[in-house]
This record gives C-alpha cells, sequence and structure tokens, in this order.
C-alpha cells in the first residue's frame, strides 16, 4: 500500500475494505519478531525516507493521570530515534505525531480520521480505553494500529468483534476483565472480611464490562452486593452512594473511579459515617496521586498491579529493568513512579519491533503482518500475539496489590503486590491487610 492509496472518513460513510485487505496481504508474507532484545537503532540517516506514527493518548480531562508519563515517555522515544531507524540495510527518519483525546470518546473519532486519513501516518499508536472510532478508521482504511489501556473483552465488545476473527489492522495487548474480578473477589475471599460489597463504576465500556462481570462473580462465591450504579465522569456528588453503602452494612466498596471521583466521594463517605475494612478500587488506586490525596488515610487502599518496578523484566529498546525505567522517570521528573507507564514503553517496543520486522516500514500489510506475529520479551513482560488463541490480542497478566506508608523512602506511601491468584510469576511482596488492622499497626 503505498502513500498515494486515497483514505476514507468514517464520517463519510466508508465501505470497509477488511476482507479485500485481507485477501490481498497475506500473513505468511510478515517476518516474526522474535522473543528477547531489538538490535540497537543505526545512528545513519537516509534522506526522503520518513515513517509517521501517530499517538493517541488521554493528556487532559478527568482520565489525563494515565498519561501524566507520556510526555516525558514520547520525549524519550524521540530521542532514541533522533538519528533514525534502522530496518535493514535502510535507515528511515521517525515522524511522532501526538494527539489528545481529552479523554473524551467522541473526540476519538475526529483524530482517527485526522491521523489516518489526513496525516496518513504509517502506524497509529492509542493508549486509551476510549480507543474504538480511531481503532475501527484503521481497519477501514488499512492502516496498522496497536492499542493497550483496554481489557480484551471490551475490546471487541465496542466493534461487534470476535475472539475467533479478530480485526483486519488493529491490536490489543492488555489484560483481562475476567482475571482482574477473580484477583479482586479471590483476595477479599482469603482476607476473612466479611463478604457485604459496595459497587459503583464510571460510565465507559470498561465500566460496563466490569459491573457486569463482578456481580455475577460476587454472587456465585457467596458475596452481598450493595450497587451503587453507574455514574457520569461529570458527576461530583456521591452522598446517595454513600448513604445506600452505610445502610447496607458494606464492608468491602469496589469499583472503577478515577481519583479526582474518589477523593470527592470519600470526603461525602467520611461525613456519612461510612466505615469499611476494604476500599479496592480499579484506575484511582493505580496511581499515587489516587492516594495521596487521601492524606494519612490512604495506607491500605487497595488496586490491582499491572507493572511495578521491582518486577524481572527488561526493556528490548534501552535494556533498562522496570526498576531502572522507574528510577529514571523519577531522576528526570521529580514525581514517583506510575503502572501505566511500563505499558507506555512497551507499546512503543511493539510498534518498533514490528516495523523493523516487516522489512519495509512503509508497507502497512506487511507491518499488519508483524504484529499479529510478534512475540516479544518486553519491560512488563511478554507480549504475545503470536501464540494468542485471540485474534488481535495479546494478554498479559494482572496482580493484585495495596499501598503501605513508605519506610523512608522519598515518596509517602509504595505499591506492593499482595496477591498473584492469576500470574503465579510475579512474586508476592506483602500481605493484604483490613484497614483496622493497618490502622493497628501504623504500617
Amino acid at each position: 500500500m503505498t502513500r498515494s492509496h486515497r483514505r476514507r472518513s468514517i464520517d463519510a460513510g466508508a465501505p470497509r475494505r477488511a476482507r479485500r485487505e485481507f485477501l490481498k496481504c497475506s500473513l505468511a508474507a510478515a517476518g516474526g519478531v522474535a522473543a528477547g532484545a531489538i538490535a540497537p537503532f543505526n545512528i545513519a540517516r537516509a534522506a526522503n525516507r520518513v515513517v509517521r506514527i501517530g499517538y493517541i493518548d488521554q493528556l487532559t480531562g478527568p482520565r489525563a493521570n494515565f498519561a501524566e508519563d507520556v510526555p516525558w515517555m514520547i520525549a524519550q522515544m524521540r530521542a532514541l530515534m533522533k538519528d533514525g531507524l534502522r530496518v535493514g540495510n535502510r535507515t528511515y527518519d521517525v515522524e511522532i505525531i501526538v494527539r489528545d483525546s481529552q479523554s473524551d470518546s467522541n473526540r476519538m473519532g475526529s483524530l482517527g480520521n485526522e491521523l489516518v486519513i489526513r496525516e496518513d501516518v504509517d502506524l497509529l499508536l492509542v493508549a486509551d480505553g476510549l480507543a474504538a472510532p480511531a481503532l475501527e478508521i484503521c481497519d477501514q482504511n488499512g492502516t496498522p494500529a496497536i492499542s493497550t489501556m483496554l481489557q480484551w473483552e471490551p475490546f471487541y465488545a465496542a466493534r461487534g468483534g470476535r475472539p475467533g476473527t479478530g480485526y483486519p489492522y488493529s491490536f490489543l495487548f492488555f489484560w483481562s476483565a475476567a482475571d482482574i474480578i477473580r484477583n479482586y473477589v479471590g483476595m477479599w475471599a482469603a482476607s476473612g472480611i466479611e463478604r457485604r460489597v459496595g459497587t459503583f463504576y464510571a460510565d465507559n465500556d470498561f465500566g460496563h464490562t466490569f459491573a457486569r462481570g463482578m456481580r455475577a462473580a460476587l454472587a456465585g462465591q457467596g458475596f452481598v452486593e450493595i450497587p451503587g450504579g453507574i455514574f457520569k465522569d461529570n458527576v461530583d456528588d456521591f452522598s446517595n452512594q454513600a448513604i445506600d453503602f452505610r445502610e447496607g452494612r458494606a464492608r468491602i466498596l469496589t469499583g472503577l473511579v478515577f481519583p479526582s471521583q474518589f477523593a470527592t466521594f470519600w470526603g461525602q463517605a467520611m461525613q456519612a459515617g461510612l466505615s469499611v475494612e476494604a476500599v479496592t478500587l480499579a484506575a484511582a488506586f493505580v496511581f499515587p496521586s489516587g492516594v495521596e490525596v487521601l492524606g494519612s488515610k490512604g495506607a491500605g487502599m487497595s488496586t490491582e498491579v499491572w507493572f511495578n518496578r521491582q518486577l524481572p523484566f527488561a526493556s528490548s529498546l534501552t535494556g533498562e529493568t522496570a526498576d531502572q525505567l522507574c528510577g529514571h522517570y523519577e531522576r528526570s521528573t521529580g514525581r514517583q513512579w506510575v503502572q501505566p507507564m511500563g505499558y507506555h514503553h512497551a507499546l512503543w517496543e511493539v510498534a518498533l519491533g514490528a516495523l523493523r520486522a516487516a522489512g519495509d516500514p512503509r508497507d502497512r500489510c506487511a507491518v499488519r503482518d508483524a504484529i499479529a506475529n510478534t512475540c516479544l520479551d518486553s519491560v512488563i513482560g511478554r507480549v504475545d500475539f503470536r501464540h494468542s488463541p485471540l485474534k488481535s490480542v495479546a494478554v498479559t497478566w494482572i496482580t493484585m496489590g495495596q499501598w503501605y506508608r513508605s519506610q523512608g523512602g522519598r515518596y509517602p506511601y509504595e505499591l506492593y503486590v499482595t496477591g498473584n491468584l492469576t500470574a503465579p510469576q510475579v512474586p508476592v511482596q506483602r500481605e493484604f491487610l483490613p484497614l483496622s488492622k493497618l490502622q493497628r499497626i501504623g504500617a
């Protein structure tokens, strides 16, 4: 596929071209990305050879915490490729075009049109759970795309996809919504805390998927659910949920809540006299800032863990271990490491590995096939599309964790792995404790 290929906007009613493109582009033509390190970049340059990479992330808006490391990460990638990307015996300049989704699903489609049609990028990267409209545009126009920060269940459900067939040009690597639920419920069941769970969820694809799965899992394990419902992004009053949880005698709180939202809820819950033994949330407690905003009450908050500085993995691009990458970020920015940075880095590992393996990084069929054939050891562990039973998806691991007060460290809290039910290869670092016990021992 050449640059003269005319792109079609999803807004213009473009017909699907996916089946025709699959027939034109044989998977057998692609070279794979082998597990292990990618060869270093050559400093030689070649004129008039430019690879254009589009990048979309939630840089502003209510979910901007997920992208707080992105400006630093993009700067690292630009520095890494300042002398070009070596592919075979040629070197290509790389242009990275960054766009902000503003945490708005309605904006995602227009950004997809802009980057795929107007900017004519060779590859689109999306680190945003609202990626579906942009990925659809890629599939319609034959532009390879790699996404992350969304569970594979809503990745299929949002566009009517199926694990057996996948999508023509769009790919995802991330963990499973089913695994996060297994980890949450397994941790609570083992803790001995009374099985009464208050639930509330943000109104997005993962929130709805999470709510359905959690409802079934709680019922199946003998838990009582006190439902707080689905709420919109701009809500600033959670007093009804706080009262419902108190009246329902909830001992555990869970759901999908973003940091600013939880800070509002927690203040209202304290005013309502709510007292619980575990608060286990997706999104809000993934970040240090989500815990620090609670002041001295942040210790003991729990969440899923999908990147950790103690991981025994290293980058295929820079050779940095997980701990070294986190330390590099902290020294450069003065801020504590955050979980999404592992996936933001790995997104570039997968992308650049596929561009190299394609032979011609501007041949979109070859790049698409190289992504599908990728099996790569990265800073988050192995990303394996090649052997995955789910088409277009590489499933990654997830564990559970709890925030403890830092003992003499630079930052007030540190996140430790407390359960590895679905990922036994990741070592457990601390015991999960109910909030009342943590308060008694001052941990």
